[in-house]
């Protein structure tokens, strides 16, 4: 078996312990293993394209969600299947595939060959596979981002400043037969049923369902926000009639402030060169799929052998 690891810089140890599970893991006689290490951003996708050139059997991405994106997006076309090791930040792709969050134990999975496939959104011809915001979430990304410092109490700093710091603005949504001005203080679509942390907005999400799931929340008091933000981390949910949840089939987003829009998808930035956030017509998600290698412990229904070779 053909397999590379594209890694996202880490420290000492990390890297250690990788290249110690990989060398228990595989067998040197029968599996060939190659280490490519990315050196800046988008450096992934190109380190993925090499892989498929080279025909590997499976692609690992080790990082978070950002790192997971680089990687799938070079491989929506192929039937090569992505592995994840998250060692990233919120993990939400990973977290909603069941996979470990231990090095080792994520590195194991992908020899037991359980394969998930996988829906793919993509917005203003952009893959997404885990989620897109473009309200509070993609503010909060773009200081968290900034920062440069990561880890939960980051995350819950920069989650904090993004609600006293934000700007509500308006859009226009035409979804389903539905057509609504909103000022949303949360805008997510999601693929996922995590957007990491153990955070979860989309708990019924389903990522081979053929739909994305749409979680919005109106411009509201202080009050309200705060209450929603301690709710969120304690895992609670709010009373429906806060917030508007639904399975979306279609959808447009236009943007009638785009001043200073704000947009993420798998928690990286995305600068705006429209003020329409288009999806495919027919559906919101694209006709092809990801097969990702994925934990034992995601229900049974989703999986399928892989076809490669031990």
């Amino acid at each position: 078996m053909k397999v590379f690891f594209i890694v996202k810089p880490l420290n000492y140890n990390a890297l250690k312990q990788l290249y110690n599970s990989i060398e228990k893991t595989f067998d040197k006689k029968k599996d060939s293993i190659h280490i490519l290490k990315t050196s800046k951003k988008k450096h992934a996708i190109d380190l993925t394209q090499k892989a498929i050139e080279e025909k590997a059997d499976v692609v690992v991405a080790c990082g978070g969600d950002g790192t997971v994106n680089e990687v799938a997006r070079g491989l929506v076309k192929t039937e090569i299947p992505i592995a994840v090791v998250p060692v990233g930040s919120g993990n939400g792709i990973a977290r909603h595939f069941k996979i470990p969050s231990g090095i080792s134990n994520a590195i194991q999975l992908i020899k037991k060959k359980k394969i998930a496939k996988m829906d793919v959104g993509v917005v203003n011809g952009h893959y997404f596979f885990g989620n897109m915001g473009c309200a509070l979430e993609s503010h909060f990304i773009c200081i968290y981002n900034k920062n440069g410092s990561h880890g939960i109490w980051a995350y819950i700093i920069a989650f904090f400043n993004a609600i006293i710091n934000f700007k509500h603005q308006k859009i226009l949504i035409q979804y389903q037969k539905e057509i609504k001005q909103i000022s949303p203080f949360v805008f997510l679509v999601s693929n996922t049923n995590q957007q990491g942390y153990n955070f979860s907005l989309t708990p019924q999400a389903l990522s081979d369902d053929g739909q994305l799931d749409l979680f919005w929340m109106e411009k509201s008091s202080l009050i309200k926000k705060i209450k929603f933000i301690i709710y969120t981390l304690m895992g609670r949910r709010l009373k429906s009639k806060d917030y508007n949840l639904i399975k979306l089939s279609t959808l447009k987003i236009i943007l009638l402030d785009p001043g200073n829009f704000c947009v993420q998808i798998d928690g990286e930035y995305l600068p705006l060169t429209s003020k329409n956030l288009e999806f495919p017509k027919e559906k919101t998600i694209c006709s092809i799929t990801l097969s990702v290698i994925c934990s034992k412990l995601l229900s049974d229904s989703n999986l399928k052998i892989s076809a490669f070779s031990s």
